[in-house]
């Protein structure tokens, strides 16, 4: 068995991380096990194109009281986007929207739902719709109003389509906070990873990385964090953590950092004891959302020069032509990509981009090039696809969607963020930590972007430095 830890760190995500670093800089013994053959977690940058792609997270969303901007921004990592932003919105026959028609109809639901009461367990999903019935735009135009809340609904990843429960709530959205300032601040090409790097002191100086021990490939299977036989002392017993290798590994207290899908599925096998009830009610309650990207690159760009964005809006008429790939007409939009200009990124939401990750890359790859031609070449001279690149994290078991969000279920069943992270102790007089809980999903306000993550890990860690310290 290895040596004893002050805290051992599961899973080497965003929040794992900077929990290392944090402890680490305060001189305890600590160690991570990262169930996968990397970190990153769902910060994942690959090689595609011409240079470094994020398949998770990509962008700094925001400036004020953010950790992320405040880690990156004093080394000029971050980039701001190259020009004004322009939006296209496309019906899936071809023809343009007139902008101003969309502009009126989402500021008319937005101000719907900013004046909508939020304090009860309602859906947003169900007051968009009534927006949507009472807009004299949409009030005319039925056909367009389909499509508009469709692609409103996916754009927003309202949830909710197959299950109302699983929507996102109305109260949900006081809960997450947003950060003021540019949503959309790139890493200048150099990718997301580049915050792991930042985190563990390898940049800009690699020869100046800390010397902390991550173990790759080392799954957890199971944490014993309370003995059950009589007579032992409980303040002193470890923390002992078996690996599906069959490592053993003991420490002072754990910082489990596991997705919120992955808890799902396995916390009833994973803690000894199981998690007390209140726990298991905000990991079953709280929600999920699987977002996919599919970068798309082209022998040359067809579409305008000016960064920005295409909306697409399907009709059910142009989706009957896909009746063998239906996963296509859930993408509801285009991203053109900074600093690689031959490629376009489509965003695919929900049960369609389930259904994506389950073809093979050449079927994307067909139904993308299909896609192009039935939506894109009646107003512009669209180039060949050259290849395709896709995400799959609902198939990743490793993380099984993309960000958690509160649902109806979670107001319903009285699950929080809070709850979440409440961390477990030997006895009621909550002395010593023995399993803390960091994660976007255990942020209190900050939940689904990586600065939540983040936020999080340096939480968890602060809490137990302070608990060594006494």
């Amino acid at each position: 068995m290895a040596p004893v830890m002050d805290v051992v760190v599961i899973g080497c995500g965003a929040a794992g991380i900077a929990a290392l670093r944090k402890l680490h800089d305060a001189g305890l013994k600590v160690l991570g096990l990262e169930a996968d053959d990397r970190i990153g977690g769902r910060i994942k940058t690959v090689q595609f194109g011409e240079g470094p792609l994020d398949i998770g997270a990509a962008w700094c969303h925001g400036e004020k009281d953010n950790v992320v901007f405040e880690l990156a921004n004093p080394l000029d990592l971050l980039g701001r986007p190259s020009g004004p932003d322009t939006a296209w919105y496309v019906k899936s026959n071809g023809d343009l929207v007139p902008n101003e028609n969309i502009d009126a109809i989402t500021k008319g639901i937005s101000e719907e739902i900013a004046k909508a009461d939020k304090a009860n367990t309602r859906s947003l999903s169900d007051c968009v719709r009534n927006a949507a019935k009472s807009n004299p735009i949409l009030k005319k135009d039925p056909q367009l109003a389909k499509s508009f809340v469709e692609w409103y609904e996916r754009n927003n990843h309202v949830g909710g389509q197959t299950n109302p429960k699983t929507g996102k709530s109305l109260k949900g959205l006081e809960e997450h906070w947003g950060c003021e300032g540019e949503f959309m601040l790139n890493w200048k090409g150099r990718g997301f990873k580049t915050l792991l790097d930042v985190l563990l002191n390898k940049y800009p100086d690699p020869s100046k990385e800390i010397p902390v021990q991550i173990l790759l490939n080392k799954e957890v299977e199971t944490i014993k964090w309370r003995s059950t036989q009589p007579g032992q002392e409980p303040d002193h017993s470890l923390v002992h953590v078996r690996c599906k290798d069959g490592s053993l590994y003991a420490a002072k207290s754990v910082i489990v950092t596991m997705s919120i899908g992955v808890l799902k599925e396995r916390h009833q096998k994973l803690f000894n004891p199981p998690l007390p009830k209140e726990k298991v009610t905000s990991i079953n309650s709280l929600q999920l959302c699987v977002l996919d990207k599919i970068y798309i690159e082209f022998t040359k760009p067809w579409w305008p020069k000016s960064p920005g964005n295409i909306s697409l809006l399907w009709t059910e008429e142009d989706k009957a032509k896909f009746a063998d790939d239906k996963w296509v007409t859930e993408i509801y939009g285009f991203l053109t990509v900074e600093y690689q200009p031959n490629l376009l990124l489509a965003w695919i939401y929900g049960k369609g981009a389930e259904e994506m990750e389950k073809v093979s890359p050449e079927r994307v790859k067909a139904g993308v090039s299909k896609l192009m031609d039935v939506v894109f070449k009646k107003q512009f001279k669209v180039t060949p696809v050259k290849a395709v690149l896709r995400s799959q994290w609902a198939s990743n078991p490793l993380a099984r969607g993309t960000y958690s969000y509160r649902g109806v279920d979670t107001e319903e069943q009285g699950g929080s963020a809070v709850i979440l992270s409440e961390p477990l102790y030997h006895d009621s007089s909550k002395g010593f930590p023995v399993v803390c809980f960091a994660g976007e999903a255990t942020s209190h306000h900050h939940h689904g972007p990586a600065h939540g993550a983040v936020e999080s890990g340096f939480r968890e860690a602060e809490r137990l430095i302070a608990t060594f310290k006494k």
